[in-house]
């Protein structure tokens, strides 16, 4: 007889079949991408549009293989599976964390900004008596905390195990991008997360091939 802590295992490793195809690495891996593409439009004198829409226009192509490979590759191999209700709170619950994180965030952003603007005021801050150094491992650090909890809750509460790798991959990506002031970095960031994503999509091709009805249709 199949008891309830089965059944609970078995939708546990279920949900977590969906991240064998490797797209969603690929996705983030093209977000960092876009990211390092925006990372010096800021300190440019001229507002680089080609460059800003090419950002996003490599944020926008990830995600359209992410939900286009979902779609026509991994749906059909593996079918649809709804998720029962427990599933959907550890969503909700997901939700309400990311917001309380955001909101903190922002709360720094905001303290951090006015510090920037106010050299009088960062002076009586004890961390930020180190001059320049000390503020750009101030901005280095907050950088990093913003991508790597929140990539790491979204692994914990998604039961996606390589979650964390990549949480910790860009946060130390966002910290060493800001720390000596180069994109290389988040290039080297996405390359570390995407080339996965593209090896664990070539095996879940080959470990899930189409079914032959459809198969005979190409």
């Amino acid at each position: 007889m199949v008891t309830q802590l089965d059944l609970k295992e078995m939708e546990r490793r279920a949900f977590r079949s969906t991240f064998q195809d490797g797209l969603l690495d690929i996705d983030i891996g093209g977000v960092l991408v876009g990211m390092s593409l925006l990372s010096g439009i800021p300190e440019s004198d001229e507002f680089p549009l080609a460059r800003f829409l090419l950002a996003f226009g490599v944020i926008g192509l990830s995600w359209l293989i992410f939900w286009a490979g979902k779609k026509f590759v991994t749906l059909p191999r593996l079918g649809q599976v709804k998720f029962g209700a427990e599933r959907h709170k550890r969503k909700r619950t997901l939700a309400a964390v990311l917001v309380v994180i955001v909101a903190f965030q922002t709360l720094v952003v905001l303290s951090s900004v006015a510090l920037w603007n106010n050299p009088e005021l960062a002076a009586g801050v004890p961390f930020l008596s180190g001059g320049q150094t000390a503020t750009t491992l101030l901005v280095a650090s907050i950088g990093a905390l913003f991508v790597g909890p929140s990539m790491a809750l979204i692994a914990y509460f998604n039961d996606f195990l390589r979650g964390y790798y990549i949480a910790l991959v860009m946060a130390a990506a966002v910290f060493l991008m800001i720390w000596f002031d180069s994109p290389r970095y988040l290039l080297a960031g996405a390359a570390l997360i995407i080339i996965p994503g593209v090896v664990l999509f070539i095996r879940f091709l080959h470990r899930y091939p189409r079914p032959p009805a459809e198969a005979s249709h190409e």
